[in-house]
Order: C-alpha cells, then structure tokens, then sequence
C-alpha cells in the first residue's frame, strides 16, 4: 500500500504540473494522469542513451493500454535498391522516403489488434500499418517498381529496430498494472535519439472504445562541450573549419613527432 501512494503521489503532481494539451490531442472522455523519472534527457559527449520510468492511474480499471513514444521531429531518408546489372550488382534505384516518425516505440497490455478495430489504430496512428500508412515515396532515380514499396517499408523497419529507435511490446510484463489502475513501465532511449521533443502518449480503451488519453513531453538536449560544438559548427562555420584544421595539423604534428622519436635507435 506505500508503494501505491508513492505512485499516486507523483501522479497527483504531474496532473497539477501538466498544461493543456494542444490542438493535435486525441479526445477522449477522461484524462490518463501521468508522470515521468525525468523529462529533461542531457547528451554530453559520454552519452550512451538514458532510460526512463513512467508512471499512471488508468482512469476506467480494467480497460486496456497502448503507450506510444514517438519523436516530434520527422526526417527524410535516401534507400537505395540493388540490383544485378550484367555481372556486377550495384544501385539501380533510390528513394526519398519522408514522413516517418524519427523514433517510433510502443508497448501494449496486450497485443493491438486484440484491444481496437484497424480503423482507431490508424486513426490514432498506433502500430507499424499507420507508420506506413504515413509514409511517402518519392523517386529519385532508376524506375519504379510494384514491389518497391513493400521493401522499403520493411528495410525502414528493420534499420529503425536495429538502432532500437522503433519497437513494439504487445506484453502485460513490460506495461504493469497494479490492481487494475496504477500502471508503470520504461522506454528506452539509446545513444541514436538525438537532441528533439519526444512524446509518450498514454491511451486507453474499454472495449475498443478510447476513453482515456494522457501526454508527457521529454526533452533531449545537447549541454557542455556537446553542445558547444553542435553550436559552433552551425552558426559559427568560419571558427568551425579554422579549428578542425588547426586541431588536424596539431593532431599530425604530434604524431610525427612521437614516431619520429620512435624511430632513432
């Protein structure tokens, strides 16, 4: 019973603390009261990524959960496909693809399909099928392909996955429930989530009805010497190329030096 008035005790802060949420919110009929470890992410120069614990009440006790932890930012990345051209295999196409989401993470009470129809997950754009429902193609060479489409939505994937910036965990191990109610799990953010707002949205559904909605915001931030460089290099480009130069030459003096020593017997 401590434990749960610990959890209801920052909840109970985080609902004060919270503001309104903003014109894109999904309405829902009651409000999923959240709080998180830290909102504030520091990258240093010996950042190796950061986990973050999230707490909350569930408003109906018993209905289901879906969090979902995205980026605020989108990116447009280059695929390119391989193909045999005589003997030899090389490119033969390149795309553009724009659209997704840069971080994409979920974790369910149980799997999606078995808590809301495929029209509310696209709707609320919950699952891998409203990420590609999201994504847009465009051709930069080569010719286009029927199949294309398939394989580079599954070539995002599965480079998103090996980053750990997307993943999704249909399992009641990973998304705790106390008592029907107080809910608690992490996410991960690894060394690849770079400086951004991310949000954690907390839905929840009775019987496929959406009846609960709850948003954190976590900012990752460059600080120190980090964020200084990042700085420098952007508005500062002259200063930026002068030092990596003279840092270049220093770092070649240096060395000549240590194996023109290493080199008398």
């Amino acid at each position: 019973m401590k434990r749960l008035a610990i959890l209801l005790l920052i909840v109970g802060c985080s609902f004060l603390l919270q503001t309104e949420a903003g014109a894109v919110t999904p309405v829902a009929s009651q409000k999923v009261l959240t709080a998180a470890s830290k909102n504030v992410v520091d990258i240093g120069l010996s950042y190796r990524g950061d986990q973050i614990h999230f707490f909350g009440a569930n408003p109906v006790p018993g209905s289901d959960l879906i969090i979902k932890l995205t980026a605020e930012k989108e990116e447009v990345i280059k695929f390119s496909v391989k193909g045999k051209v005589g003997p030899f295999w090389m490119t033969v196409k390149q795309y553009e693809v724009s659209g997704s989401p840069f971080m994409y993470k979920i974790h369910s009470s149980k799997p999606i399909t078995q808590i809301i129809a495929d029209a509310t997950a696209q709707e609320l754009e919950l699952g891998y099928p409203a990420v590609r429902h999201k994504m847009k193609m465009h051709l930069v060479r080569g010719e286009e392909a029927p199949e294309d489409s398939d394989l580079i939505f599954k070539g995002l994937i599965k480079i998103k996955e090996e980053s750990n910036l997307y993943n999704i965990v249909e399992d009641p191990k990973r998304l705790e429930i106390t008592e029907g109610k107080l809910f608690k799990h992490y996410f991960r953010f690894p060394p690849a989530a770079t400086e951004g707002i991310y949000l954690v949205e907390s839905f929840c559904f009775d019987k496929g009805e959406f009846v609960g909605y709850g948003k954190d915001k976590i900012e990752i931030k460059k600080v120190g010497l980090a964020h200084w460089l990042t700085e420098t290099s952007q508005n500062h480009s002259v200063l930026y190329g002068i030092m990596a130069v003279v840092i270049a030459v220093g770092i070649g003096l240096l060395v000549g030096m240590v194996f023109g020593k290493g080199g008398h017997h």
